[in-house]
């Protein structure tokens, strides 16, 4: 028998349960603790009186974690991740986490439901597609690990397409492309205010990241040509980590590339430390920024879709 109950109504242990078993075998490892999983609502801003946990026959089997949100006047519901146990797979539990979820973005006056799946997970997308959710956008995660930049010599990033293979791996990104440009650290705030920023979907989800930072690039009459939207994560007053979410030069510009090639090495310095350097949800449409970064020894991690469905 399957019964859904609100997460307020279940134990902590219950809740760790169905999350481990919902999202054992994923493509990421997601396994949580109870610390690491309150942690995770609370800085993804998730509510757990609007969250779910399934049972059947008296066992933790499903999971969906949700939260509501004002988005530029609207009221978005937000899908912070759907998992069932794989043995209850295409069994309809997930089909009824997600219906119910519906029903209580529709009692809460929800007007946009979100949510973001890996591209490969087809069976999930199918079930999103068939309650009415559309895919809207497509995001690419690049990853550079710390140790694979030794793997280089350092070169110029005008040189990328010559490189070898090993030279060509992140260290290409250590020189900036033109010394007349000017790197100036901002706020995401200054980035929004450019004429030729365009707001991706996936800022739905961005207003939940924290100590977001930006970079902007200038040229020689002081007029702001690119940007960078990314993160630095520290540990025990050490960086570890470079984050990057979106970065673009101004449209009209015949020199577009080495604003970005600037850009991007701004984001991803230092070079004499070893980091973890990854994007996130970068938009597939940013082919630029992609290519440069390929070139430059990222692989690919994952791809996701944003997927929406109207509830007015």
């Amino acid at each position: 028998m399957l019964v859904l109950k609100s997460m307020e109504q279940c134990t902590v242990a219950e809740t760790v349960l169905a999350y481990n078993r919902g999202f054992s075998g994923y493509f990421f490892d997601q396994s949580k603790t109870a610390d690491t999983l309150i942690w995770k609502m609370g800085k993804e801003e998730l509510s757990p009186t609007h969250s779910l946990v399934a049972f059947v026959n008296g066992e933790p089997a499903g999971i969906v974690l949700n939260g509501i949100w004002e988005r530029d006047g609207q009221k978005v519901g937000w899908n912070g991740g759907t998992g069932v146990a794989l043995e209850h797979r295409r069994c309809g539990v997930g089909q009824a986490l997600m219906e119910a979820t519906l029903q209580i973005y529709r009692e809460q006056g929800v007007q946009l439901a979100a949510l973001v799946a890996i591209r490969e997970n087809d069976r999930a997308i199918a079930l999103y597609e068939k309650i009415g959710f559309a895919v809207c956008d497509q995001s690419i995660f690049l990853e550079q690990k710390a140790h694979d930049h030794k793997r280089s010599h350092p070169t110029s990033l005008k040189n990328v397409e010559a490189s070898s293979t090993e030279e060509g791996v992140l260290s290409a990104l250590q020189k900036e492309a033109s010394p007349s440009y000017e790197l100036l650290e901002g706020m995401p705030d200054d980035v929004y205010s450019l004429d030729f920023w365009t707001k991706p979907l996936w800022d739905i989800q961005w207003r939940t990241i924290e100590n977001k930072q930006a970079v902007l690039v200038r040229d020689e009459n002081k007029q702001v040509i690119g940007y960078a939207l990314y993160r630095r994560i520290f540990e025990n007053g050490k960086q570890t980590t470079a984050l990057l979410f979106q970065c673009e030069a101004r449209p009209e510009r015949a020199d577009r590339e080495a604003i970005v090639r600037s850009a991007l090495a701004h984001v991803f310095s230092p070079w004499d430390k070893e980091l973890y350097r990854l994007t996130v949800n970068l938009p597939v449409s940013n082919e630029m920024a992609i290519r440069i970064l390929q070139r430059a020894g990222f692989d690919v991690m994952a791809k996701q879709v944003f997927m929406t469905r109207s509830l007015v």
